[in-house]
């Protein structure tokens, strides 16, 4: 009985070759599947930054008709982000300052820093592959500064020439342009695939 009992615990040690290419052939398929959905995360990332970046010039514009005031989105120079600033008709001129900036509040979502209109990539997860270029409203300023009335204004207070600024990550990038005067926003994929 001994003998029996040990040729039969014995007699299977390894994979058959069938069990071997049957699991290489799942895997062969799940990476097909996979892999595309993974060199996706760039685009996704990008549509959510862009999105992001849309939301809060909308909000911006929403509020400087709700309250009254202006309010501007200040682009910042090494393109890690955006911030929306309350200001006055007299300071529409002024250079921006992180320091003193009186910061408008993000009333729509609960994402910013500490319930403020900011987005900074570098400090973002989500968003740290993110950049911002080609940033240009009225001849070269890298803000836009949203009236009263909803529309766009140049800092000498006169009605904006509208502009754009370009959203990148990884192979991909989006064109956000906004028009003269009314300050419609557009979004345009201008690099890599959806």
């Amino acid at each position: 009985m001994n003998k029996h009992t040990n040729k039969q615990s014995n007699a299977k040690h390894g994979y058959t070759i069938i069990e071997l290419i049957v699991t290489i052939t799942v895997l062969i398929i799940a990476s097909w599947i996979l892999i595309p959905y993974a060199t996706m995360g760039d685009a996704s990332a990008g549509q959510s930054a862009s999105r992001m970046a849309v939301s809060h010039m909308l909000t911006a514009q929403m509020d400087a008709i709700a309250e009254q005031g202006y309010r501007r989105v200040y682009f910042y120079p090494d393109g890690s982000g955006w911030c929306v600033e309350i200001i006055e008709q007299g300071n529409l001129a002024a250079p921006f300052d992180s320091n003193t900036a009186n910061f408008a509040e993000l009333k729509t979502e609960s994402q910013g820093q500490d319930g403020f209109a900011i987005m900074n990539f570098k400090t973002d997860r989500r968003f740290q592959d993110i950049s911002i270029n080609n940033v240009s409203f009225d001849v070269g300023s890298e803000s836009v500064i949203f009236d009263p009335a909803g529309g766009i204004v140049a800092s000498d207070g006169s009605p904006s020439t509208g502009g754009s600024f370009t959203l990148h990550s990884g192979d991909h990038s989006w064109d956000i342009a906004l028009a003269p005067l009314t300050g419609k926003i557009s979004v345009q994929l201008s690099g890599g695939t959806p």
